[in-house]
């Protein structure tokens, strides 16, 4: 349940608000000869956020999870809290999400955990560069952090980056990362089809929850909707079951599946869902396309768009060996041996299994911060955790 209902409200670490963090959003132009239709053309150039202060600070990179924007709402706590800790922040959009896939994916294929490093970290180079010439703010050192699968890319950069030595990274954090990427967005896919009685459709899913939340308000006699109304809909006769947690944050990553596999075959021209020679204009609406992609999840996605691609490049090779080479076992040498990098994850988190657990804190050791329960960082705003792995990028003690 902590995966949906996060930490409550009096449990948070404290977070100035966010009208008073220095901040703007800023954009770069990362692929200038990247062509895309007119109904698209605000993907051109890649939209960042940026929080600042005005004296000399190190700053933290922040890569968002799965299908997320800059703008979502874990990453705008974390920039929050890492400002108040003194950091300047940039924060990206995850490669998985349709603004960096238009603007800033070389293939326009993201799933490669080397090749999507490769773009992220272009993409951080210009933002910087950027952020500093129209800011005017100084940087002492560099950090870099992500969450989920954003987690999974800040492990390929800060290697990338080890190689390249450009940013350095003092820290780098990785925030409930999946291990084996493929068998986690499997388990998300399979969430989607959590069976629940009388409900055997997503419309008749959506009516359900419905005619539930109305029977809690009229119970209530009032239809005020607060910060705490999971809570309160979880302690009362209409709680949600398993069953139905399941199948609600299955849907949810069903939509990040179907805005991944439909910009994806848009800029590689692949004619999926949108006619090779159909012109989308600003006024096409894109509804009857996007409804199209709904139907491929995370899975579809691999098999159709992803694995064949990568096997023109990689022939005689497996899904199994594209599944290794992205995976953070394909980095255990690197993550084992570098004590700048730690992990937060828990026991209960829905995108790992044993062993993957067992990687974690084998090859970490006591830089993996481990929890019996948080789910899906569901913790990560409960006030010990975050001083925690704060401490950790602050460089005290672990």
């Amino acid at each position: 349940m902590a995966t949906v209902a996060g930490t409550p409200e009096k449990l948070r670490a404290p977070v100035p608000s966010d009208v008073d963090v220095q901040q703007t959003d800023l954009k770069v132009r990362v692929l200038p000869e990247r062509n895309l239709p007119p109904a698209l053309s605000e993907y051109r150039d890649l939209h960042y956020r940026v929080a600042w202060h005005d004296e000399a600070a190190p700053l933290i990179f922040l890569v968002a999870g799965t299908g997320s924007g800059y703008d979502s709402t874990r990453m705008d706590f974390l920039k929050r809290l890492f400002w108040q800790a003194g950091m300047h922040v940039i924060v990206l959009s995850s490669p998985s999400n349709h603004d960096f896939i238009a603007a800033a994916s070389r293939s326009g294929l993201p799933g490669m955990g080397a090749d999507d490093a490769r773009d992220l970290h272009t993409a951080m180079s210009m933002a910087v560069e950027k952020a500093q010439q129209k800011l005017g703010f100084e940087v002492t050192s560099y950090r870099l952090a992500g969450f989920s699968l954003g987690a999974l890319h800040a492990a390929f950069v800060a290697e990338l980056d080890s190689r390249l030595g450009q940013f350095d990274f003092e820290r780098v954090l990785l925030l409930n990362p999946p291990v084996d990427l493929y068998a986690s967005v499997g388990r998300l896919d399979a969430l989607s089809y959590t069976k629940i009685q009388g409900v055997d459709d997503n419309d008749s899913f959506y009516e359900h929850i419905f005619q539930k939340l109305s029977r809690h308000f009229a119970n209530r006699g009032n239809s005020d909707i607060q910060e705490s109304l999971f809570a309160e809909i979880q302690s009362s006769p209409e709680a949600l079951t398993d069953a139905e947690l399941a199948m609600l944050i299955g849907a949810v990553f069903r939509f990040s599946a179907a805005d991944l596999s439909f910009m994806s075959d848009l800029v590689n021209h692949g004619g999926r869902y949108v006619p090779a020679d159909q012109q989308l204009r600003v006024s096409t609406s894109l509804t009857p396309y996007l409804r199209r992609a709904l139907f491929c999840d995370f899975t579809c996605y691999i098999n159709d768009q992803l694995l064949p691609a990568w096997q023109l490049e990689n022939a005689g090779k497996t899904i199994e060996d594209m599944a290794w080479e992205t995976s953070l076992r394909s980095l255990q040498d690197y993550l084992r041996d570098n004590r700048n990098i730690a992990a937060v994850s828990n026991a209960d988190d829905l995108i790992l299994a044993e062993d993957d657990y067992r990687f974690l804190a084998t090859t970490l050791g006591e830089r993996a911060f481990l929890y019996p329960s948080g789910g899906h960082g569901g913790n990560l705003d409960y006030a010990p955790v975050a001083e925690r792995y704060l401490a950790f990028l602050q460089g005290g003690a672990q």
